[in-house]
C-alpha cells in the first residue's frame, strides 16, 4: 500500500441509467493514495451495447473518458475500461491515479 503524503484521492462513483434499468455501483466512495491503480465497476441487470464511463472533477461538468463494447477494451490515457462477464459489468482502472482524479465517476449503459 502507497504512502499518501498530504491530500488524499478521493473518488466517488455515480450512475445514469435509463428504463427503470438497476445499476449495481462498487465502491462507492474510493479513497487512494498517488500512484495506485484505482478500480471502479458498475453492474447492470441486463446486456448492454456500450458502456460510458464519464468523470466530474469539482466545479466542472461531466466529461466522457471512453466508450467500452461487450468485447473489447477501451483505453484513454491513464484511463482503462473493461468489459467483464457476461456482458452486463465493465470496471474502470485508473492507472497512475493522481490529485486532480479526485471527483466522482458515472457510469452509463446503451442496454440492448
Amino acid at each position: 500500500m502507497a504512502t499518501v503524503r498530504g491530500s488524499a484521492i478521493v473518488l466517488i462513483l455515480l450512475f445514469i441509467s435509463c428504463c427503470e434499468a438497476q445499476v449495481d455501483q462498487s465502491p462507492q466512495t474510493l479513497v487512494t493514495g498517488e500512484g495506485e491503480v484505482s478500480t471502479l465497476s458498475c453492474a447492470f441487470t441486463s446486456k448492454y451495447q456500450t458502456f460510458h464511463w464519464y468523470q466530474q472533477l469539482p466545479g466542472r461538468g461531466l466529461t466522457h473518458l471512453l466508450a467500452v463494447s461487450p468485447q473489447e477494451n477501451a483505453t484513454e490515457k491513464r484511463f482503462v475500461g473493461q468489459p467483464l462477464e457476461d456482458g452486463k459489468r465493465s470496471s474502470l482502472h485508473i492507472t497512475d491515479s493522481q490529485l486532480g482524479d479526485s471527483g466522482s465517476y458515472l457510469c452509463a449503459v446503451r442496454a440492448q
